[in-house]
């Protein structure tokens, strides 16, 4: 009897360790991605941060950006939260100039991250931010 319940525990714990060495490689596929994100938009490459969206949402979105578009700060206000165990939310605050009017613009950019498990890899499901 002590044996059996000396092995059933034993499981448990690998099992529980199992399952935190995911969730945080979950987590640190997250940062990863948001931190990559997060220097598409900064350096100005726009369009190249298409490629984050869910490949569902990117046939849906396609507003162009302009070319002359030059973002000046990008700062996090909120997050990233987890909200499930699989999505996670994160708000950004991104100032930004089009080259030929030089007038300083603002926008949020609320975003929301779902992680597929199928690809081990996170996509964002929310709209990028608009740029007019």
């Amino acid at each position: 009897m002590i044996r059996i319940t000396s092995l059933v525990l034993i499981t448990t714990v690998l099992l529980m360790g199992c399952q935190t060495l995911s969730e945080r490689k979950q987590a640190d596929s997250l940062e990863e991605i948001l931190r990559s994100y997060h220097a598409m938009i900064r350096w100005g490459s726009v369009e190249q941060a298409r490629g984050f969206l869910d490949p569902k949402q990117a046939k849906e979105s396609v507003d162009a950006t302009p070319g002359d578009l030059r973002v000046t700060h990008y700062e996090v206000v909120q997050g990233p939260t987890m909200v499930g165990s699989t999505q996670a939310v994160q708000t950004a605050f991104i100032q930004y100039v089009f080259e030929d009017s030089q007038i300083v613009r603002e926008v949020m950019d609320r975003q929301t991250w779902e992680y597929d498990t199928a690809s081990e890899r996170w996509f964002l499901v929310s709209p990028p931010p608009v740029f007019k």
